[in-house]
């Protein structure tokens, strides 16, 4: 029952016996070998050193599907074909977007604990929930007038910047992650 975990495990993580279970199911399904096989060679692509040299590695592993499991491929090798730029970029700086995906993830999270927010209200909940701001030290100081808070028809601003208050450039950075989280769990967002 258990035994469909281990075809999700990379190789080099595999204990004994799921190596031994492993080679059962590929002895008797061999496509199910395969497909594993393509799998780890897939990821070894991500250890490459330059993005000519994964490059030519994926297309290489690409090369190597068979017809018949082709079908099963096709999200992985289509998703890489539209984004094959943005991706072989990840080479070029080793950054992944992962912060980004993460903090989406949890305001989609407040989104819906909300129920309807409106995009500006919830960006104003998410950037500036009193007291959990991250908070640097100002370059120069700006004047908050009463012309930018009509901009914003949210009570919460006249709570945190009063008319003619002093606010600091670069004050509120939004909340930490691990702030949100705590938060959430908490269920005092």
């Amino acid at each position: 029952m258990h035994d469909r975990f281990i075809l999700l495990k990379r190789h080099k993580e595999l204990t004994e016996m799921d190596k031994i279970t492993l080679d059962l199911w590929t002895k008797n399904h061999p496509s199910l070998g395969i497909a594993y096989d393509l799998k780890e060679s897939y990821f070894d692509i991500w250890e490459c050193d330059s993005r000519q040299k994964a490059f030519l590695i994926y297309h290489d592993w690409k090369s190597k599907i068979p017809k018949e499991l082709q079908s099963a491929f096709e999200p992985l090798t289509k998703a890489m074909a539209n984004w094959e730029e943005e991706i072989f970029a990840y080479f070029d700086h080793c950054i992944t977007n992962a912060y980004t995906e993460s903090l989406n993830s949890l305001i989609r999270v407040v989104n819906r604990l909300g129920r309807g927010y409106s995009f500006d209200a919830l960006r104003a909940k998410i950037l500036f929930t009193e007291g959990l701001q991250k908070k640097r030290r100002p370059k120069y100081q700006k004047r908050i007038d009463d012309y930018e808070l009509r901009d914003y028809n949210y009570p919460m601003f006249e709570k945190m910047f009063p008319i003619g208050a002093v606010r600091e450039r670069g004050e509120l950075l939004g909340i930490d992650i691990s702030t949100l989280i705590e938060k959430l769990e908490k269920g005092e967002l």
